[in-house]
């Protein structure tokens, strides 16, 4: 794929770690990210710009590799640039 034809395969370059357990993630409350505990902890937001609230009450998990030729994303009504990852398909307010 040429780069030079969308201005967005730059950001679906970047790299995101699929976590290796699923016992302790947390969704983010606004988008949905999914990451570990621990994942959260060294952020300040999520990597989606959004706030670092998160809860542990979601369901369903979908996994997103290239945000902008996603159909899911479309689907659900989320932004185009959202970055590689998991992400939970319902999230709840803990």
């Amino acid at each position: 794929m040429n780069n030079s034809d969308s201005g967005q395969d730059s950001y679906e370059e970047k790299s995101f770690e699929i976590p290796k357990q699923i016992k302790d993630l947390r969704a983010c409350q606004f988008c949905g990210l999914l990451l570990t505990l621990e994942q959260w902890n060294k952020l300040s937001q999520c990597l989606n710009g959004c706030s670092a609230d998160q809860t542990k009450i979601y369901s369903g998990v979908i996994c997103v590799m290239k945000p902008s030729k996603s159909w899911v994303i479309k689907k659900l009504g989320n932004s185009k640039n959202i970055h590689p990852g998991l992400y939970a398909i319902d999230v709840q307010a803990e």
